[in-house]
């Protein structure tokens, strides 16, 4: 007989009946299981020619205001995006996820997430470095993207500690410059006073040892700065090179997948300076998709790794497929 729903559902009702007359066999009671209520270890790797990538998930936030997210399209055009993508249309979920590079030489932390400085959703990196086996202190080169307190926080905890004691630290020098600067301070908007204070409190006490780089330098072997100004005033990518293997590390570039990678002229609130920020996604989207070349994003669903494909005026991210083999 082929199996169809409707007499798979006849033959369930059948057997319900049949145990209820007596006429088969009760199965045993037994105690349901409690609900574990948390999920695994958030770490997953994967290679890029010789080296070995660690996606480290830091955890995720809602946004307490979801109808602000986009500042330049009406929040209903932004819910119909949500609701194509099967996502929550009440709500903006933003999940934060940074890299570990291993390249045989370097031990190279990409971004830091909040450390003990954020909501209670967040601020799980140094555990899920811990489940992956990964001591901070071996640790030796911290690359920061820009200064948002989502990416630098987790260097010092609020005691004051470094939580990367021998790391070597480098940091865009035009996102320094911008942060560091008292006029840039004075005229901020206000939802920006809290980040340069956070500045301060994180680099203050190891400002004379940081590394400032440029863009388009190689920073270790095998990782390069790629100039992807707009999201704020000095972000940058990063190309991760080796053999024949590339990763296009686009940091803040494209914040979430349904939003900003299928719009890319949509802008984020947190967009310091839109306009820039639309033509650094375009570039970086459109490398992606021309080259082939595989991406990691720092809010796209972990492990936040795969592929862009253009569609019309927009892209597509298309999550990578996970291995259970490196």
């Amino acid at each position: 007989m082929q199996l169809t729903r409707r007499n798979l559902l006849t033959g369930t009702a059948t057997a319900s009946a049949a145990a209820a007359l007596g006429f088969a066999p009760a199965l045993p009671a037994r105690a349901a299981a409690p609900a574990t209520g948390k999920q695994a270890p958030g770490f997953y790797r994967y290679r890029v020619g010789d080296f070995e990538v660690t996606a480290l998930n830091d955890g995720m936030v809602k946004a307490a205001n979801p109808a602000a997210i986009v500042v330049n399209k009406p929040f209903p055009e932004v819910q119909k995006a949500l609701e194509a993508a099967f996502l929550p249309t009440d709500e903006v979920r933003n999940p934060f996820t940074a890299l570990l590079v291993n390249t045989g030489k370097n031990l190279v932390l990409i971004d830091t997430g909040f450390g003990d400085n954020g909501a209670p959703t967040v601020g799980n990196l140094l555990s899920n470095l811990a489940a992956a086996g990964v001591d901070p202190k071996s640790i030796d080169t911290v690359i920061i993207s820009h200064f948002h307190g989502d990416h630098i926080s987790g260097l010092r905890a609020k005691s004051g500690t470094a939580n990367f004691p021998n790391a070597e630290i480098m940091v865009p020098g035009i996102e320094w410059k911008y942060w560091t600067d008292e006029g840039e301070a004075a005229k901020a908007p206000q939802v920006w006073k809290a980040g340069f204070q956070n500045v301060k409190r994180v680099f203050d006490p190891i400002a004379k040892d940081l590394k400032h780089f440029e863009y388009g330098k190689e920073l270790v072997p095998g990782i390069t700065s790629f100039d992807a100004r707009g999201h704020s005033p000095g972000h940058a990518a990063f190309v991760i090179a080796s053999g024949n293997g590339r990763l296009l590390v686009t940091s803040d570039t494209a914040n979430h997948a349904a939003l900003f990678v299928r719009n890319p002229e949509w802008s984020l609130w947190a967009d310091m300076d839109a306009a820039m920020a639309i033509t650094a996604r375009k570039r970086l989207l459109d490398m992606a998709a021309a080259d082939r070349m595989p991406i990691a994003a720092y809010h796209l669903p972990f492990p936040s790794t795969g592929h862009i494909a253009k569609q019309g005026n927009g892209y597509e991210f298309v999550p990578a497929y996970w291995q259970p083999m490196l």
